[in-house]
């Protein structure tokens, strides 16, 4: 099967318009479950007086903060964000560009209500209020919107209509300038919290690709049976990254107030000392927390995920080879097959896919799964 065929687009952010396409070496882009996801690439500044040249303003079309980039493999938008970084060297003559896609840009936009400038002197933002109640979706989605509400911060991006049917309470405080990116996260991260990613989609009616926001209900990921993958077959090499460091019995979590006043959740698992672990603690800070409900359902989940040795396996799989690159996506299940030196009894166990990178290349691509916490007890 022939390598797919990747191209790279340069939009005007702010109105989504088609700039040029940009000849991009050493690629390499990744996607993440209830996080950001980023690419990188360079390419080389040709002579003005090639009057064939690709790029002719490549300082212009590279503008960080101001353009975005989009990847297509085989006419398909598989990623889009935000140039954020750009680099020129003017000995090699190469631009390096790096990008984030659309949720780091709600990591650089504060929960705050509209604001009209200039800010009145009786307007006092620390006394500022965002409060939300409802479904957990929703009240995802009204971040999002909030943020594209204010002059200027409209990115176009679209929001689905799952919902849930987990309803929440957040409320964000003008004096703790909360990150919008932030507070999506930490929706995501309670027990029983959505998934949630943004993502690039087919074209709009003016065929540009259109700007995603995704929620799970409250799970993303294919329904039915798992994606296979086989050590020797379709998957290529794997990585076993054991770690105890973030393994407790007992979990801290601190909220918001100072001294005496501060808001303390904590949650245990006891079972853990009849099977050979010791009692071992931990904390975590969430300083916007306010709700002692929330604060025990964050006490609950961190304690839940580090409650064993986890694992989190990167699996390097054939991109061209079923499930080729397109098929399976961020959510999906995955069913591990593994047998070597390094675990003779074998490992047949199903991982979540929550994260990928891929890099294309010539002859094949480099395709790298990233999969969900795994507790190190599947032998």
């Amino acid at each position: 099967m022939a390598a797919p065929i990747y191209t790279y687009m340069v939009h005007d952010l702010l109105t989504n318009a088609p700039l040029a396409e940009l000849p991009l070496s050493g690629v390499e882009y990744s996607k993440r479950l209830n996080d950001s996801g980023a690419a990188r690439g360079s390419f080389a500044v040709e002579s003005r007086t090639n009057r064939f040249r690709k790029v002719r303003d490549p300082y212009d079309l590279t503008m960080p903060g101001r353009r975005c980039l989009y990847i297509y493999r085989d006419d398909k938008p598989m990623w889009g964000g935000i140039i954020w970084t750009r680099r020129y060297s003017s000995s090699s003559r190469t631009v390096e560009i790096g990008a984030g896609d659309w949720w780091s840009y709600f990591d650089h936009r504060k929960v705050l209500p509209i604001l009209s400038f200039p800010v009145a002197p009786a307007y006092d933002i620390a006394e500022a209020r965002v409060t939300y109640t409802g479904d957990q979706n929703q009240i995802a989605r009204a971040l999002v919107n909030l943020a594209q509400s204010h002059a200027g911060g409209n990115l176009g991006i679209i929001g689905d209509t799952s919902l849930s049917e987990i309803n929440r309470v957040r409320q964000y405080a003008g004096y703790e300038l909360p990150w919008t990116g932030e507070a999506l996260r930490q929706l995501a991260g309670v027990e029983g919290g959505s998934d949630m990613m943004f993502d690039t989609g087919g074209p709009d009616a003016n065929g540009r690709p259109t700007r995603l926001f995704r929620q799970g209900e409250p799970w993303l990921g294919q329904q039915g049976s798992p994606w296979v993958f086989e050590f020797g077959a379709n998957l290529l090499s794997y990585t076993w990254p054991s770690d105890a460091t973030r393994y407790a019995s007992r979990g801290f979590v601190t909220g918001e107030g100072s001294n005496d006043g501060t808001l303390i959740a904590v949650a245990e698992d006891p079972s853990r000392y009849a099977g050979g672990f010791p009692l071992i603690e931990s904390e975590t800070a969430y300083t916007t927390v306010s709700n002692v409900d929330t604060l025990q359902e964050h006490a609950d989940a961190d304690l839940f995920a580090s409650r064993l040795p986890v694992v989190l396996p990167e699996l390097e799989v054939r991109g061209d080879r079923s499930p080729i690159v397109g098929e399976w996506g961020l959510g999906d299940d995955a069913h591990v097959l593994i047998e070597d030196d390094f675990v003779p009894i074998g490992i047949d166990t199903s991982l979540r896919i929550i994260g990928m990178s891929i890099s294309p290349g010539e002859d094949r691509e480099s395709v790298r799964i990233t999969c969900g916490p795994l507790l190190d007890d599947v032998a």
